[in-house]
């Protein structure tokens, strides 16, 4: 009986050391951590459930003109979030391999340069959607909106 318990032991133990030796790197999208998220104005509507015609060419309407705004933002600076990302995911590699985070330091203050900026411009673009659906949504609609728009977003992180 002892014998199987300790077997047990040893077995757990050695598979809590290997999946610890085989930790992957962590991932970073660039586009997500600056919130540019577009919506798909049917699952919104759907969502929000709608009923009137009019509130739902409206809110169609409202959304598509965001996502053209966020399509802007992300011509504008996709080469730079796709070099971040480069960046961060090379730095990450050689600290892994180092064990070295301090390799890290430079493209967190990378980062923190390059992604409030993009935020800042999704935020104005964001409040200008929701002051326009708010004033045709009833307040029941309103709030769903609110609440679906905050779980789209992603948690932002350290950066």
């Amino acid at each position: 009986m002892k014998l199987k318990y300790l077997i047990l032991l040893f077995t757990a133990v050695f598979f809590a050391n290997t999946s610890f030796a085989q930790m992957s790197p962590p991932d970073f999208n660039a586009v997500e951590a600056a919130g540019l998220i577009k919506y798909d104005s049917d699952k919104v509507i759907k969502k929000l459930k709608i009923q009137k015609d009019s509130v739902k060419t409206l809110v169609s309407k409202y959304i598509q003109t965001y996502n053209q705004e966020i399509d802007n933002l992300i011509f504008i600076h996709g080469n730079s979030l796709k070099e971040l990302e480069n960046e961060f995911d090379r730095n990450v590699k050689i600290a892994f391999q180092n064990r070295d985070r301090s390799q890290m330091d430079g493209v967190k203050a990378k980062i923190k340069q390059t992604i409030p900026p993009i935020r800042y411009e999704v935020n104005e673009f964001e409040k200008a959607l929701n002051e326009r659906l708010a004033q045709i949504l009833t307040e029941k609609e309103n709030k769903k909106w609110l609440k679906y728009q905050k779980s789209k977003k992603p948690s932002n992180g350290n950066f």
